[in-house]
């Protein structure tokens, strides 16, 4: 009996053993997500330091749009290192709604860095090399230049921090995503030394390490040209630039796509043509005075078309391409004016590309609308479904729709999903006043409601704003009730206008629906 007793105890410990080191093997969870590639803005290389500086701000304006989990800049932030630049780079930037996280190039650097270049950088912009972890996988920012011209100090402090970031990760088996700027190399493993790449023996070694160490991506920038390579599964991708592209490419970044760790896409996202010149994020008159004033002039803010650099000169060319694009609002993610008048798809308006799509009878009523057309929904099974917009857990957002009809319980905006989505816009189920079933997922955390009614048959203007810490709901532009919700429920799905998130019986809406506009930061109407 002793025997079998002890053999119990060492059958228990083994299998603590076992089960120790399997946890420790094992991959830690992972979500799917998006996240942005921007490489070389380069403020004063490009088409002007004006240019330059437009060029960044559409980029930060579609990062903002893209509903991403963060960006990458795979330096040259800007051309020349100064005060003013990195003042400029970085108060445009701060206008992102998710993190940044930049990596210098050699223009921010230089070419050989020394200890006062670095110094300066990261007094300025902090770590030129640092990780951090996002949804179960690693990301790691690396200064490629102390590769390219080593220096004595610097350079080996960073082989030592990389060796121990890769073995860190490998360790949970954390896939890993690493940013720098100079490519590896541009056509083959084996390519000379030249100015885009790193150094061949340096190459080798961090090739083989990368491999090693469970890295699945190395994004870069400098050759301000498309480079495209795999490396024994590792996709090597050196992007296009905001700033000027050598071989004709327009501007843009790159637009990721992570699945899971063997699903990993990504794809070009192009620059809309700078149109705002006032800086005022609406595209009106104030922009067509501007482009006046510099009439048959060759200057290059207001030289847009042909699309994307220009011909040299202000004219009827470039008045065209911004009539097409007046009274257009930047700070839009999507807007819907619903001023069709026939056809199944509801145009947006913003530029995000989210045309929506009816589903059942709905009819269009192109002069009865509160802001020219609406659309008439049965309350049956009229809606209209859009693509993803935005996740509302991100950051701050606000959104507007006039509103006519209706019964209590039914829906004016919802998030698909489940679980996620939510109801963002509703007339409550006793009295139809306005109410908002979007918010945290604490126990505590309720829906919101009003005591104002928005189903007496009148138009309404309704809205729900979160500023990151608290919810407002409004009825004709008054603040109607707020509460203090200092996150919301998370969902990447598309929205339903005019139906809940689940389209369940009761929650479709029965009157018209007009001008549903949902903008990137929290505003009032």
């Amino acid at each position: 009996m002793k025997q079998s007793g002890n053999l119990r105890i060492c059958l228990v410990l083994l299998a603590l053993v076992a089960g120790s080191a399997a946890g420790a093997n094992q991959s830690p969870t992972t979500e799917a997500f998006t996240f942005a590639q921007i490489a070389d803005p380069q403020l004063g290389w490009g088409y002007g330091y004006d240019n330059d500086m437009n060029s960044l701000r559409q980029a930060v304006r579609l990062v903002n749009a893209l509903n991403v989990d963060f960006v990458v800049i795979c330096g040259d932030l800007v051309n020349s290192f100064s005060d003013q630049s990195i003042a400029d780079f970085k108060a445009i930037t701060s206008g992102l709604s998710v993190p940044c996280y930049p990596a210098p190039g050699n223009h921010d650097v230089g070419n050989a860095p020394t200890a006062s270049s670095l110094e300066r950088y990261r007094a300025a912009m902090g770590a030129d090399y640092h990780s951090f972890d996002h949804k179960g996988y690693t990301f790691v920012i690396t200064d490629t230049s102390l590769w390219k011209a080593p220096l004595a100090g610097e350079s080996e402090k960073q082989d030592a921090w990389l060796s121990q970031t890769l073995t860190a990760a490998r360790a949970k088996n954390s896939p890993v995503f690493v940013a720098g700027h100079y490519a590896l190399y541009l056509t083959s493993p084996t390519d000379a030394e030249e100015y885009y790449n790193l150094p061949v023996a340096k190459r080798g070694e961090l090739l083989a390490l990368y491999k090693d160490s469970g890295v699945v991506a190395v994004l870069g920038g400098h050759k301000h040209e498309l480079v495209i390579n795999d490396y024994n599964g590792i996709q090597l991708v050196n992007s296009e630039a905001t700033s000027r592209n050598t071989d004709g490419r327009p501007l843009g970044l790159r637009l990721w796509h992570v699945d899971s760790p063997t699903s990993i896409t990504h794809e070009f996202v192009a620059l809309a043509p700078g149109l705002d010149f006032n800086g005022d994020e609406v595209i009106d008159t104030a922009d067509m005075l501007i482009m006046a004033n510099h009439w048959k002039q060759d200057y290059a803010p207001c030289d847009i078309a042909p699309p994307p650099y220009g011909d040299g000169i202000v004219d009827a060319n470039d008045v065209t391409l911004l009539a097409e694009h007046l009274f257009v609002d930047l700070r839009w993610a999507a807007c819907w004016k619903l001023d069709e008048k026939s056809g199944d798809t509801a145009h947006d308006s913003s530029g995000t590309r989210a045309d929506g799509t009816l589903h059942g009878d709905p009819i269009w009523r192109p002069a009865g609308g509160q802001v020219g057309g609406a659309i008439e929904l049965d309350g049956i099974d009229d809606y209209i479904s859009t693509p993803s917009v935005l996740d509302p857990s991100k950051a701050p957002f606000s959104v507007f729709v006039w509103v006519k009809g209706g019964a209590p319980g039914q829906v004016v905006l919802s998030q698909s999903g489940t679980p996620g989505g939510a109801n963002w816009l509703r007339a409550g189920t006793s009295d139809g006043s306005l109410m908002t079933e979007l918010k945290g997922n604490g126990r505590s955390d309720r829906p919101l409601t009003s005591t104002t009614i928005i189903t007496d048959g009148n138009w309404h203007h309704v809205g729900l704003v979160w500023d990151g810490s608290n919810r407002t709901l409004y009825v004709d532009e008054a603040a109607v009730v707020a509460d203090t919700q200092s996150n919301l429920g998370s969902s990447y799905e598309g929205l339903n206008i005019g139906a809940g998130r689940s389209l369940d019986a009761g929650t479709f809406w029965s009157g018209l629906i007009d001008d549903v506009r949902i903008y990137n930061r929290a505003m009032a109407p």
